[in-house]
């Protein structure tokens, strides 16, 4: 049986209220009882069916994600980065295969992290059959800017400092972008301001598209690679922390995408660059390579779901959960 929409929000509230496995699924199929028992069942979530969403690839467990999810340290010291395209067939999802182009094999590219000031290398490698390049967002000099194509089998040397404090995409800007992009051609730098950020639970969200059926539209979604992920394995965290969210919209061929939280709100920090909140709210819009901070905290155990307000992205992959505990 598969699931809706609906019924997944649905299953949501559920685990907020406290369902055991059979009296969700008894819900399911017609007869929704009372809630009546703990909410955190490890198994209500993976013993279901995805239906319309599009579920991960089998032979992902919990950790395949961490190293794009979690932060490297914020640690100073010399910032040496090796970036090389590789263009290999990538599984998406169950039964989806990308015929993607990547940094280093991966989608998203390696998730950097650098001091405000500090000087980043980068060894540029294109591994691909085709020209490719590297363009990072943010301040620097304008003769590293990465308009340039890499012939295949080339490498660039790239030098520039680490400017402003926020979040800074990385990416392909070969024509067409959009299939550059969206193949996978995309990452995330982060770059701490004088004296760090306050301590806190640090977690990356890159959203991308991915075209497995070649129209030059989009039909699956998912954060940091990989659609429904998130719905399979939340995000675990601890009640009452201070929450701290890298979030990035790296869909090429969509307007608009936003971010929604259940049951809680967020401050918001619009490209990480400021100190101070420009608004608390349980919504946010991002255009294409617009990103944001996002800091809460969740003041009670639980499952809070999050999902773009876009239903087709929501539906195709783009959906998870905190798991606060």
């Amino acid at each position: 049986m598969g699931l809706s929409r609906r019924d997944l929000l649905w299953l949501s509230l559920g685990a907020a209220g406290g369902l055991t496995g059979a009296r969700v699924w008894a819900g399911l199929r017609g007869r929704r009882p009372r809630p009546s028992l703990a909410a955190d069942s490890p198994r209500l979530l993976e013993s279901a069916e995805y239906g319309a969403m599009a579920g991960p690839p089998p032979d992902l467990g919990p950790q395949a994600l961490d190293d794009l999810t979690l932060l490297p340290p914020a640690a100073a010291g010399p910032r040496h980065y090796r970036l090389e395209v590789e263009e290999l067939n990538v599984a998406v999802s169950q039964d989806q295969v990308l015929p993607a182009w990547t940094f280093n094999g991966r989608i998203p590219g390696p998730l950097l992290r650098a001091n405000a000031g500090e000087t980043v290398n980068i060894e540029f490698r294109n591994g691909g059959a085709r020209p490719h390049n590297l363009h990072f967002h943010g301040a620097h000099e304008v003769a590293v800017d990465g308009w340039e194509p890499l012939p295949p089998g080339g490498t660039r040397r790239v030098q520039f400092r680490a400017a402003p404090a926020g979040l800074h995409p990385y990416h392909c800007d070969m024509t067409p972008a959009p299939e550059h992009i969206s193949r996978g051609l995309y990452g995330l730098l982060v770059v701490d301001p004088p004296g760090g950020r306050p301590p806190a639970k640090e977690l990356a969200l890159v959203l991308g598209g991915f075209d497995t059926d070649g129209d030059g539209r989009s039909d699956l979604f998912g954060w940091n690679g990989v659609p429904g992920f998130q719905m399979k394995y939340p995000l675990r965290v601890r009640v009452g922390e201070l929450v701290r969210v890298y979030l990035l919209n790296m869909v090429a061929d969509e307007p608009v995408i936003s971010f929604h939280l259940h049951a809680q709100v967020f401050d918001v920090y619009p490209s990480g660059t400021g100190r101070t909140p420009a608004a608390r709210t349980d919504v946010v819009t991002l255009a294409p390579t617009e990103r944001a901070i996002l800091e809460f905290r969740l003041p009670e155990s639980g499952r809070y779901m999050f999902h773009p307000h876009q239903a087709r992205l929501a539906e195709r992959g783009a959906m998870g959960w905190f798991t606060a505990l």
